[in-house]
């Protein structure tokens, strides 16, 4: 795969402390990619300095083969970016915030504002005032700006920020659209967890600064060794035996187990030579939720990341 983006031991210090601590990280053509952390964490400093509105102290950042450091020009011409809110003239059309944008770059065509406004499904309210415009329709105009030059990368801050559930579900449908058939990188900045789970391919998780964790969300997130919840009736007469050749674990159902699907087979025929009634077997996964509270129990961190959406 093509390296788009490439973040190279990177820090930031600002009077003595240390906001970034040596961040290093590749992002793939036609990825997003998520940088879930609290508030706080240093996920906006990071897309800051990606886009150049913030130096690096240390470190290097590398967009499609070239560096921010060295060759600035070279490398941001293929980024868009909004960074926290987008910004328009709000006494202006939707179509006359483009122009304006549009003329910033070189080759932004007529047939390009359309097929633009068209992809970010603004088109019936693209005439209208931005002053008239819900959140929601700022956002996608927003994105529609990021667009228009036809950048190898996306950058979007907390871009579900004050969102209802409804335009939250639209603006993942969009960023999951462009990576998978414009081929774009997508970094998106987030402390929701569900909705980064359901957006991201692959998610960074940083806290106070320093990169914590790397998890691809579409690899196998079971435990080591498979768990499965078994609700059974009443287990006294086999709790012995259980305890001594399995690895169980008893909850209000009945029990947990930690054994392969092979030898989970084996231990149904057991229960029921046993007489032990079984209701239910169901396969235990570990959610976002579960691997991120995991990691910051481990590193003693505060768990303050939003599990949900609202």
């Amino acid at each position: 795969m093509t390296t788009v983006l490439s973040i190279e031991n990177v820090s930031k210090t600002m009077g003595k402390k240390k906001i970034i601590d040596d961040i290093s990280l590749t992002i793939q053509e036609g990825e997003v990619f998520g940088l879930l952390g609290p508030n706080g964490a240093g996920k906006t400093t990071t897309i800051r300095m990606i886009v150049g509105l913030m130096k690096m102290t240390s470190g290097d950042i590398v967009i499609c083969g070239n560096s921010i450091r060295k060759d600035f020009e070279q490398a941001i011409k293929h980024v868009g970016a909004i960074v926290e809110n987008p910004e328009m003239y709000q006494h202006l059309t939707g179509y006359q915030n483009l122009v304006q944008y549009g003329r910033m770059h070189k080759q932004v065509s007529k047939e390009k504002l359309k097929e633009t406004i068209e992809l970010v499904r603004l088109g019936d309210r693209i005439n209208d005032k931005v002053k008239t415009y819900s959140l929601g329709m700022k956002q996608r105009l927003g994105l529609a700006q990021a667009l228009l030059h036809e950048p190898k990368l996306l950058i979007l801050d907390e871009p579900t920020n004050g969102l209802d559930p409804a335009g939250i579900r639209e603006m993942r449908d969009h960023l999951r659209f462009l990576a998978k058939e414009k081929q774009l990188s997508i970094v998106v900045s987030s402390h929701l967890l569900s909705e980064m789970e359901m957006m991201c391919d692959r998610i960074a998780i940083i806290q106070q600064g320093k990169l914590i964790a790397v998890h691809d969300i579409h690899e196998d997130t079971t435990y080591d060794q498979p768990a499965y919840s078994f609700e059974t009736g009443s287990l006294d007469s086999a709790w012995v035996w259980l305890e001594e050749k399995w690895k169980v674990e008893r909850n209000e159902e009945g029990f947990i187990v930690h054994a392969t699907k092979e030898k989970i087979a084996k231990l149904v025929k057991e229960l029921s030579n046993s007489d032990i009634d079984i209701y239910g077997i169901k396969k235990i996964t570990r959610t976002l939720e579960d691997r991120f509270l995991e990691i910051t129990k481990q590193q003693g961190g505060k768990e303050n990341v939003s599990t949900n959406s609202k």
